[in-house]
């Protein structure tokens, strides 16, 4: 059974998704609604890289690799709690697609990766 690393349910830390601290870059000027530009400050993340010819498998077969791995799929056997944001990162190319997802390791536990 995989260890569950997370506050008790009742307490306002376990209602919070965690995110890295980060800034917008001074120079970026307002960007368009769907999306703005972030620097991250320093943090461990964990990774998978999907290769596919379909963008919605790609993206379907990363988060679901990432999900296995917080939900206790991992060499601790630990479960981790939910962290925000989960990138992607596509390598250009013609194809098929070189798609890397990431997943923040929370704060109380980045140690013991």
């Amino acid at each position: 059974m995989a260890e569950v690393l997370q506050p008790d349910p009742g307490t306002a830390e376990a209602q919070a998704v965690e995110t890295p601290g980060w800034k917008a870059p001074e120079d970026a000027g307002p960007q368009p609604g769907s999306y703005e530009i972030r620097h991250y400050g320093p943090a461990k993340w964990v990774s998978t890289s999907v290769e596919s010819m379909d963008w919605d498998s790609a993206i379907q077969t990363g988060f679901t690799k990432l999900n296995s791995y917080i939900q206790g799929k991992n060499e601790k056997e630990m479960k981790i709690k939910m962290t925000a944001p989960v990138t992607s990162y596509v390598e250009p190319g013609s194809g098929p697609f070189s798609l890397s997802m990431d997943s923040l390791v929370p704060k109380r536990i980045k140690n013991n990766f």
